[in-house]
């Protein structure tokens, strides 16, 4: 499983690369001198993209190298993107020469050329705004949530889909967690995809993350890509730091008067190996009633599975990185019910979904920037 998700990856991003080709580049550039350059452009970037995988999942390479290489991702998507908007403007323009006959060829052909320069200048403004937010420091998000039958008032952090490993290390990690910690939170939750890359590859951003400090503790649950690699070291690891593993369990959280139940699930993607599975009525057995109940699940798609009978309160998720780099949000609807911030999932349960505290791939974000989401739990 390892290994068939990177040959997945770059069969698509194979894909993209030739229709950049033919019906993108190609298309607005004449020159022979520019079209060839352009041409082993492209060459080189999907060999950059084969690069970043090595990198990620089975050799080391330098950080200067990884950068340029994940910058390879996200140069592909960006084009194929506006390759897609430019078709699209390239046949509503056809149309038009055929529904108005008068419209001159002249015309016609001012206004193709006009589409090719935008389209150049487009593609460069696309990728440079990613890259900047990309950079940017992850935003609050401050959100105050009512809760039946809670009293009293308690606070939490959640961190999601950092991806610790390849551009995020121990100065990107530090960094966080001071964020977190000056927000002075009651209880820290990590909701997945935390680590990805083997532990003995970045044991000082594991030393970094383990500062993270709350008086109710620190909780964290795997995501689908801490199973590409070795998981019991990382839980280990964790565990011995004082980090609770909520492995389909359950504890409970007290402050003062204010008491609630904090339930977490291995991810799905366990189904999918046999191994370490969610299991949601494992998870709920320890769960003291008449407490309201919040639920760490990776994939919000896991709320599918919640039942009235449940009683659960709210879901914290990740996974989805809010679509990261816009308009891959659309495809990332398809197959997550939620893509960020709050919804209503039930006439009981809510459900928050943050859009990631790192990034996965390319250093770049598009209309999804980077969040540490801090909650603020209340009593209706």
């Amino acid at each position: 499983m390892k290994n068939l998700f990177p040959i997945i990856f770059l069969l698509v991003f194979f894909g993209f690369h030739i229709g950049i080709y033919f019906f993108f580049i190609k298309q607005i550039v004449k020159t022979r001198i520019p079209l060839k350059i352009l041409k082993y452009f492209l060459v080189f970037n999907f060999f950059g993209v084969v690069l970043y995988f090595s990198g990620r999942y089975f050799v080391d390479l330098p950080q200067s190298v990884y950068f340029l290489v994940s910058l390879s991702i996200g140069v592909g998507f960006v084009l194929f993107v506006v390759m897609l908007l430019y078709q699209t403007l390239s046949l509503i323009l056809r149309f038009i020469g055929i529904l108005f006959p008068k419209f001159s060829q002249e015309r016609r052909g001012f206004l193709q050329n006009s589409l090719n320069i935008a389209s150049g200048i487009f593609a460069l403004g696309y990728l440079g705004f990613g890259l900047v937010e990309g950079r940017l420091s992850p935003v609050v998000e401050r959100v105050r949530i009512l809760l039946n039958g809670f009293r009293g008032k308690m606070t939490a952090v959640q961190i999601s889909d950092l991806h610790i490993g390849g551009l995020i290390e121990e100065n990107v990690v530090g960094e966080i967690v001071a964020q977190v910690n000056a927000l002075k939170p009651d209880f820290i939750v990590l909701t997945g995809d935390i680590v990805d890359t083997e532990i003995s590859k970045v044991p000082e951003a594991i030393n970094a993350l383990t500062r993270l400090e709350a008086p109710l503790g620190v909780y964290f649950i795997l995501g689908n890509h801490e199973y590409f690699h070795s998981i019991s070291p990382l839980l280990n690891a964790l565990k011995s730091k004082g980090i609770v593993v909520l492995e389909n369990d359950c504890v409970l959280l007290q402050k003062g008067e204010a008491r609630l139940n904090l339930a977490g699930v291995y991810d799905i993607f366990g189904r999918r190996i046999n191994a370490l599975e969610p299991n949601l009525e494992e998870a709920l057995q320890k769960r003291i009633p008449h407490f309201p109940l919040i639920l760490l699940a990776h994939q919000p798609k896991f709320a599918l599975e919640i039942k009235e009978e449940h009683n659960v309160d709210l879901i914290l998720s990740g996974h989805t990185h809010g679509g990261q780099i816009f308009p891959f949000s659309f495809l990332v609807r398809l197959e997550q019910p939620y893509l960020k911030g709050l919804y209503q999932h039930g006439p009981k349960t809510q459900i928050y979904v943050n859009r990631g505290t790192g990034f996965w791939g390319p250093p770049m974000r598009i209309l999804a920037r980077a969040e540490i989401t801090y909650f603020e739990f209340v009593s209706t």
